[in-house]
């Protein structure tokens, strides 16, 4: 599709570069795949692709019609005959043109305004709460450009009821910078924020292990990345890059048809026993509630948590079936938003994991009151003290509510973080 045909909002501006050639937009046909919960997404995509982790569907293409025969300008006029180049403006910036390099054209944002789109992914994301969208059943990874070796990776994860829509500003900012762009490629992982906590932990765990172990081991791109989660994408990515066995503890909370499968799966175990995934080496949270939030025990809240729905197939595989609103005792299986409650079993047990000494780790804490007290800030959701975490290499703290991710003092934060990481590197090779 031309990309001269597509229009774009949403976007504070679409990044592209002016030159030689025409820009088009190339969809990549997908597989339908039929939704179904995982227990063990290890074993059960042991030597084979995990269908959940996507390449890019759009691509940007330039494309260059050269004559054939160009000994003058009448005779490119009159001579119908070309030879078209196709291009990856990603991949090659510049075409030769009678032995003179010419900068080719590139829309860099195109693609990504077209899988966003076609998606609607702010919708789908509230619609997971309730259990009415099954495609997202297991958690997903988007690739937004095709892989490239020497590419360190971002990885992104959203808040609850969002979507990767929730970084639009920032993806479009680190495509748009021409020396993020040529050292970074960004990776969206989609999940249903209805799960627990713990489940989503792992099995996001689980598909970036794969995702991670599909890439060469020597390359650029499976070292050193970087986990960037908002709010409770924030909790979530802090114990993605931790150590800690609170199995013992968690049995204690259990209620007695989670004991079964918890003797009977060792796989549920799992859920309790957290390993850092070392292809990252840094990591930022924005407005993520470490030590959990009274918002999520207002009335309106709890409201709203009661007519959050879990898939049937996750009370089949942890509770024998049996769901919440039937068994006597919750045990520790809570949705998304109860477990963002501060009072919660999922608080009481995580809150004081902190990341690995191997991860370099930074905080951007929103401030939607007028005074500087650590004791009174908040970003109207989370309070400073449940988003501050001791040993931040840097802590920024902007004015503006939670989701402060959109910001351009946070977009600029984080842009500083990613360069300083360049640079950090660079200087340990």
């Amino acid at each position: 599709q031309s990309r001269y045909n597509m229009n774009f909002s949403g976007f504070n501006i679409v990044n592209r570069q002016d030159g030689l050639g025409a820009e088009f937009v190339a969809e990549r046909e997908e597989k339908t795949i039929q939704p179904k919960f995982i227990l063990n997404p290890h074993d059960y995509y042991k030597g084979q692709p995990n269908p959940n982790i996507h390449a890019p569907k759009f691509f940007p293409i330039t494309a260059i019609a050269e004559p054939k025969k160009a000994s003058s300008i009448n005779e490119i006029l009159e001579n119908s005959s070309f030879k078209i180049h196709l291009f990856d403006p990603f991949q090659t910036t510049r075409f030769d043109v009678e032995g003179y390099p010419y900068v080719i054209t590139g829309n860099y944002s195109a693609p990504y305004g077209a899988w966003l789109a076609k998606y609607n992914l702010g919708a789908l994301g509230y619609w997971t709460l309730i259990n009415k969208e099954r495609n997202l059943i297991m958690p997903h990874l988007y690739m937004l450009e095709p892989y490239h070796p020497q590419k360190k990776v971002v990885v992104l994860i959203h808040g609850l009821a969002s979507s990767p829509e929730a970084w639009v500003s920032l993806t479009n900012d680190i495509i748009g910078a021409e020396d993020l762009r040529e050292n970074y490629q960004v990776w969206n992982v989609f999940y249903s924020t209805n799960m627990p906590i713990f489940e989503s932990r792992y099995q996001i765990h689980a598909l970036l292990q794969q995702a991670f172990n599909q890439l060469d081991a020597s390359s650029q791109a499976a070292h050193q990345a970087v986990l960037i989660g908002h709010s409770m994408g924030g909790v979530i990515s802090r114990l993605l890059v931790s150590q800690a066995d609170i199995s013992s503890a968690a049995v204690e909370k259990m209620n007695t048809a989670q004991l079964v499968q918890y003797q009977q799966q060792a796989v549920i175990k799992q859920r309790f026993q957290f390993e850092p995934l070392t292809n990252f080496s840094r990591a930022i949270f924005i407005a993520a509630p470490h030590q959990g939030t009274q918002y999520a025990d207002r009335w309106f809240t709890q409201f709203a948590r009661k007519i959050i729905k879990l898939p049937h197939e996750f009370y089949t595989a942890v509770e024998q079936g049996q769901p919440l609103s039937r068994s006597n005792e919750k045990g520790l299986i809570e949705n998304g938003a109860g477990d963002l409650s501060h009072g919660s079993k999922f608080m009481q047990l995580s809150k004081e994991i902190q990341p690995s000494k191997d991860v370099i780790y930074h905080s951007i804490v929103g401030n939607s009151t007028s005074g500087q007290s650590v004791d009174k800030m908040t970003d109207g959701i989370v309070p400073y003290q449940s988003s501050h975490l001791p040993n931040a290499a840097s802590e920024l703290i902007i004015r503006g509510g939670h989701s402060i991710q959109e910001t351009p003092e946070a977009i600029l934060e984080i842009r500083r973080i990613l360069r300083l990481h360049l640079a950090q590197i660079k200087v340990e090779s």
